[in-house]
């Protein structure tokens, strides 16, 4: 088996984990591709001894057979591994050593166990869309696809900006607002939620409209079928410009471009494991369904 392993946080508090999570895999029998960011550290030299490195999405494409991506941290790290992954098909296994990590579906507890899993082959693979944005405007971005959401907000946080959406050429609506969120089902859960959006499963083939702290009271978040293309044009009284987040990648972009998002052509590949589900998830992650009701009826009946 060949994994590709990615790390980027270096705290040293997974230190530990890591080292031992790396010998494990080599005492497995596992070939490891080491991102050049783990490669660097001192504590990690003796361990990934001539295994390859790479540091971007050519250099994968380069290295043949590569059965899984791990990556080590949270849903930061795993947004991260999704912009070296790309359309390569790789299926990514998030490892969390962060705090909610609703990406990763392997813990320090449970790493061997899960391991062992997928060594039984104890999993499906999961299809995740991705958003692909185009402009008008040359933008300077490195990536131009996104997992959770593509986001514009105001860059003067004393004003507000006005936002036309456009869905397949039908106008939507006109938001006066501090921003908007455009996410995936996946990026659902992410900035979405905080900002009033629905909870979405993953694998729906939908995506949905957000807006941020919205100025219009009869505004709420639209979910569009995932095929189709979205429109924005942001204008602002004070400003000749905008920011636009495409998951954890910023810019500043000028108000005359038009931004259009549709479905990127290809997908992402997420190991899901036999003992978890999304709903498992979410009461895990989020506190969904946490009542004390339900908690006392649990107690009453062990």
């Amino acid at each position: 088996m060949k994994i590709a392993v990615f790390y980027r946080k270096h705290s040293e508090n997974d230190k530990t984990f890591i080292v031992t999570a790396l010998q494990y895999l080599l005492e497995k029998g596992v070939q490891l591709v080491v991102h050049h960011q783990l490669a660097q550290k001192p504590y990690f030299e003796k361990i990934i001894t001539n295994c390859p490195i790479f540091s971007t999405h050519e250099d994968l494409m380069q290295i043949p057979n590569i059965d899984f991506f791990f990556s080590f941290g949270g849903d930061g790290s795993f947004i991260a591994s999704v912009k070296l992954v790309g359309n390569l098909n790789i299926p990514m296994v998030g490892i969390n050593t962060g705090r909610i990590g609703f990406l990763t579906t392997i813990t320090k507890k449970n790493f061997e166990q899960q391991f062992q899993m997928l060594c039984e082959q104890r999993f499906i693979i999961e299809k995740r869309k991705l958003l692909h944005l185009d402009s008008d405007h040359t933008l300077p971005l490195e990536n131009y696809f996104a997992l959770n959401d593509i986001t514009v907000r105001i860059t003067d946080e004393d004003s507000m900006c006005e936002i036309e959406i456009w869905v397949n050429e039908s106008h939507v609506n006109t938001y006066w607002s501090d921003g908007l969120i455009i996410a995936t089902a996946t990026g659902s859960t992410a900035y979405s939620l905080s900002c009033g959006g629905s909870i979405i499963h993953p694998t729906s083939h939908v995506n949905i409209i957000t807006p941020i702290a919205s100025h219009t009271l009869n505004i709420r978040p639209i979910i569009v079928n995932a095929d189709d293309e979205i429109k924005v044009k942001v204008h602002s009284r004070r400003k000749d410009k905008f920011s636009l987040a495409i998951d954890n990648e910023r810019i500043i972009v000028p108000t005359a471009a038009t931004l259009t998002i549709k479905k990127e052509n290809f997908e992402i590949n997420m190991v899901r494991f036999h003992n978890t589900d999304f709903f498992s998830v979410i009461h895990e992650k989020l506190l969904w369904g946490i009542d004390l009701r339900n908690t006392t009826i649990q107690q009453l009946f062990k």
